[in-house]
C-alpha cells in the first residue's frame, strides 16, 4: 500500500498563523514546551482563534454557533463523516464532557495506521493508504492542548480544545483555510481516543476531518469544495504508547529531562538559548 505520512498537524498548524504555517512553524507560541503557551483569544467568539484559524477575527462565522462544540458535533459535515466511518466499521464517540483525562506527555506510534476514508484530501491522502510512525508531545493548559509532532519527515505544531469523561477524550481543532481570495473554508479536525490508566497509553485512537462551512466573497466561489468535492477524512493510528524513557525517542531532541521537536527553542539551566535542529541535534549559545 502507499505510504503516506501523517500530516494531520499540517492542518492543525494552519491554526497557529493564517499564512498556513505548515512543517517547522516559527510562531512564538511554539518556542518552549515548558511554558505551554497557547493562543486562545477569540474576539468574535465564533470558536476560531484570532491568531490563526479565523480568517475574519471581527466577524463571527455563522453568527458564532461553532463557539458551542455541541453545534460542531451536530453539524452536517461532522454527522456525515461519522456515518461514513461507521459504515466502514469505525465507531467514533465524540466527547463533550468537562472531565478529560490527562494526556500530557510524549507518545510514540511505532506501527503507524491507515486512512480509512479520504475524499479530496488537502494533503493528498487516499483511502487505504498507510501512515508512518510518529512521536507526539501534548501539553495541557486551561482546557486547551498544545500539540507537537515529529516524524522522519519533519515537525508540526497545533492546538485544540480538550473534552472528555475521565477516560475517553476528544480534541477539537477548528480552523479556517483560505483556498483563494474569494473562498475561505471552515473545518474541524477531531482526535479521539481512550487513555489506559495503567499504562498511560492512548488506545482506540482515531481522527476525523470535516467541513463546517464556507465563506464566499462571490456567489459560487467555494463550489469546487462542496458536494462531491468536499474535503473530508477518517483515519486511525495504532496505540499511542506513552514514552517512559525519553532516550527512546528518535525524532525529538532530549535536554535536561525534556523533549523538544525540531524548530523548538528553549532556555537550559545555564540560561543558554537552545534549539532542536532538523537533524535532531541540540544547538545552544
Amino acid at each position: 500500500m502507499k505510504t503516506n505520512k501523517i500530516k494531520l498537524l499540517h492542518y492543525l498548524v494552519s491554526i497557529l498563523a493564517l499564512a498556513i504555517i505548515t512543517a517547522c512553524g516559527s510562531s512564538s507560541d511554539n518556542k518552549s514546551n515548558s511554558d505551554c503557551k497557547i493562543p486562545t483569544k477569540d474576539r468574535d467568539k465564533d470558536g476560531f482563534v484570532d491568531s490563526g484559524g479565523d480568517g475574519k477575527p471581527d466577524e463571527p462565522f455563522e453568527n458564532g454557533k461553532f463557539f458551542n462544540l455541541e453545534n460542531v458535533v451536530n453539524s452536517e459535515g461532522v454527522k456525515r463523516i461519522l456515518k461514513i466511518a461507521k459504515d466502514r466499521g469505525i465507531t467514533i464517540n465524540l466527547q463533550l464532557g468537562n472531565n478529560p483525562p490527562n494526556i500530557k506527555g510524549v507518545y510514540r506510534s511505532e506501527t503507524g495506521g491507515n486512512v480509512v476514508y479520504a475524499r479530496n484530501s488537502l494533503e493528498g491522502r487516499t483511502t487505504g493508504a498507510s501512515i508512518i510512525e510518529t512521536e507526539t508531545k501534548y501539553c495541557m493548559t486551561k482546557g486547551y492542548v498544545r500539540i507537537a509532532v515529529s516524524d522522519p519527515y519533519g515537525s508540526r505544531f497545533g492546538f485544540g480544545i480538550l473534552k472528555g469523561d475521565g477516560k475517553y477524550f476528544s480534541l477539537y481543532s477548528l480552523y479556517s483555510y483560505p483556498r483563494s481570495s474569494e473562498c475561505m473554508l471552515y473545518e474541524v479536525a477531531v482526535e479521539s481516543g481512550k487513555v489506559d490508566k495503567k499504562s498511560g497509553d492512548i488506545k482506540n485512537y482515531k481522527i476525523i476531518i470535516a467541513p463546517l462551512g464556507y465563506d464566499e466573497k462571490t456567489l459560487g466561489a467555494c463550489d469546487i469544495y462542496k458536494g462531491a468535492k468536499r474535503i473530508e477524512e477518517v483515519f486511525t493510528t495504532r496505540d499511542q504508547k506513552k514514552v517512559k524513557d525519553l532516550d527512546d525517542l528518535e525524532y525529538m531532541c532530549v535536554d535536561e529531562g525534556k523533549a523538544y521537536v525540531p524548530t523548538e527553542t528553549w532556555k537550559n539551566k545555564a540560561k543558554e538559548s537552545c534549539k532542536c535542529t532538523a537533524d535532531i541535534e541540540i544547538e545552544c549559545e
